[in-house]
């Protein structure tokens, strides 16, 4: 039995072996073999600039496209034998040919120089073009005029034309096929960058229906992410092959460039503080007007958008310069731990410079550095992100018990502000009030239901609430608390309510404030409850200018647990922090601090 499954498998073996031997010696002895790439022609003779002074075509040739038309003429290095393709690429220029004097090929373009008409926006673009070679030997004289209709922009296109002059079979699926080494990576990745796009964005969509911070930073970034991915697929040498649009590739490749660009001011903004951060977004302001106004003038046909991108490129040269001098003077304002992005965002305007000044472009690539520096960066985000989720995951568990801490220190808040005392004084001024004052009875009953109604519904809450909710729970305590104490004053200064805290912190504080600050002096007293925001973050402050207290002394039991659990509450549920300062017989200050990414009202 051993013996036949050993000679099943040789037989197998050898069958295989044949299979191939078979298929390599058919394929080696056709002639598909010599068509697996197209042929590279070298077009050798002279060039004139007039049609009368001609020069010798080599390497040292002054084949500037800007300088105006080209007249070349010469010979090919192989035959195109009748009813093949001879391609080139054409980079937003005419192409007429000439064969042995005759005319053989002239395009819409060099038409309509000749007639003196105005460029169309259809008619401008990159492209893969061919002509139907009747028969051209090596002895037969080849002429080629090529008109550039832009001023700028493009000044290697007569040397790419002739770069890329190839001869093929009656299909154009060799060309395509020997492209796609230098068109698929790009293609492909820009696609992964369209779908992390989406993705960013979807998140940043998501975290508004939720009122998640955040979101705008999402935005910005999906939008940059989702335009240089657009930019990176259109931008292949084979693109024309995947989308014959000429117009809608050339269009959209230019306004993915700029829109890209402007994506990356704004998350370069976003970083910056201060005057740095208004000056940037003056900026901003200037190029988005700018770019708009381009952008107006190409779809309503006033000129093609391929022109407009002298005008682009010399405001980028101011905005990029700009907007890395306002990182630099952010960067020596921030701690080392917190300079990540902003070094992200020096080198992508970096690269933007790099590529305006030309540097590695070719017929196969433009913007060459800022794709390379944005693909190093997104893979090194990916990479900590990736980290990020491993670490999360391994703190999911901890969240969990924290979760249950939480709960149990909002409860012992809650709690710690229903203090029996508080119940029996508020009822008692009540009873009185029911006997001489029925109306201001009828209010304080009515305050004190709402104090109550807050206190019971922060169980409730397991989010952040607005600071403006917050202060209107102070304000009926407050106002319980005038009736006791007529002659106490409580200020409310608020720059800024429009941002998120958790339940029961400030009320605490203005309680405190009162019980400990003001309850200590003969008469009077101010508390100050304040609100504003830097750069960075919110800040609430709770100021009295009572008896003050020595902070290296704990507080008794239930207080110092009610200091605690609001300032791990803010810790939390904020990133923020709570600080107290006091001195005896001068007064105490509270100040609460929250960021700004942790805390803004979606």
């Amino acid at each position: 039995m051993k013996e036949r499954w050993k000679n099943n498998w040789i037989v197998s073996l050898l069958l295989f072996l044949l299979s191939a031997i078979c298929l390599l010696t058919v394929v080696l002895r056709s002639n598909q073999s010599s068509l697996s790439k197209p042929l590279p022609q070298t077009f050798t003779g002279e060039y004139s600039r007039d049609g009368e002074v001609w020069y010798p075509l080599d390497d040292n040739a002054d084949l500037n496209a800007l300088d105006g038309d080209l007249f070349l003429r010469g010979h090919f290095s192989y035959d195109i034998f009748d009813g093949e393709r001879l391609y080139y690429y054409q980079n937003h220029i005419g192409v007429t040919i000439y064969l042995n004097g005759e005319l053989l090929s002239i395009d819409t373009i060099s038409e309509y120089e000749e007639e003196g008409l105005v460029l169309e926006p259809s008619m401008c673009g990159s492209r893969w073009n061919y002509i139907m070679s009747p028969g051209i030997t090596t002895e037969d004289e080849v002429e080629f005029c090529l008109h550039n209709p832009h001023s700028h922009g493009n000044s290697s296109a007569y040397r790419d034309f002739l770069n890329t002059l190839y001869g093929s079979p009656n299909t154009s699926y060799i060309l395509e096929s020997y492209l796609k080494p230098y068109s698929s990576p790009l293609q492909i990745a820009g696609i992964v960058l369209v779908i992390v796009a989406l993705m960013l964005l979807g998140a940043a969509l998501a975290s508004g229906f939720l009122r998640v911070p955040m979101g705008g930073s999402l935005r910005k970034y999906g939008l940059l992410t989702l335009f240089m991915g657009g930019f990176v697929i259109l931008d292949t040498v084979g693109i024309s092959f995947v989308s014959e649009l000429v117009v809608f590739n050339t269009y959209a490749r230019q306004l993915c460039m700029m829109l890209a660009v402007y994506c990356m001011g704004l998350c370069v903004c976003g970083t910056l503080t201060g005057k740095p951060r208004k000056t940037a977004k003056t900026a901003m302001l200037l190029s988005a007007l700018l770019d708009g106004i381009l952008i107006v003038l190409s779809f309503t046909g006033v000129t093609v958008i391929y022109d407009t991108g002298i005008y682009w490129v010399a405001s980028q040269v101011v905005l990029c310069p700009l907007l890395l001098v306002c990182a630099a003077v952010e960067w020596h304002h921030r701690e080392k731990n917190s300079r990540t992005i902003l070094l992200s965002h020096m080198f992508l305007l970096s690269a933007v410079l790099l590529d305006i000044a030309g540097v590695g472009r070719s017929i196969y690539s433009h913007g060459t550095c800022t794709k390379i520096v944005f693909a190093l960066l997104f893979a090194l985000y990916a990479a900590g992100t990736v980290k990020h989720v491993v670490i999360d995951h391994q703190a999911s568990i901890r969240a969990k018990q924290l979760e249950k801490e939480l709960e149990d220190s909002r409860v012992a808040t809650m709690l710690s502000q229903i203090q029996p005392h508080f119940i029996y004084n508020t009822l008692g001024t009540v009873e009185q009030l029911c006997k001489e004052q029925p109306e201001a009875a009828a209010n304080l009953v009515h305050n004190f239901s709402l104090y109550l109604r807050g206190n019971f519904s922060e169980l409730d809450h397991t989010a952040p609430i607005l600071l403006s909710k917050e202060v209107e729970h102070v304000r009926h305590y407050v106002d319980i608390e005038h009736i006791r104490f007529p002659d106490m004053e409580v200020k409310f200064e608020l720059g800024s309510d429009d941002f998120l805290l958790p339940a029961l912190s400030v009320q605490p504080l203005v309680e405190n404030a009162i019980k400990h600050g003001l309850m200590g002096l003969e008469s009077g007293g101010t508390v100050t409850v304040s609100s504003y925001e830097t750069d960075m973050d919110y800040r609430i402050s709770v100021v009295d200018d009572g008896v003050g207290f020595d902070t290296t002394i704990l507080l008794d039991d239930r207080e110092h647990v009610g200091i605690r659990n609001i300032r791990g509450r803010i810790e939390a549920m904020c990133g923020g922090t709570l600080t107290v300062e006091s001195a005896p017989g001068k007064g105490t200050k509270a100040v609460i601090t929250i960021p700004k990414e942790r805390s803004e009202h979606p």
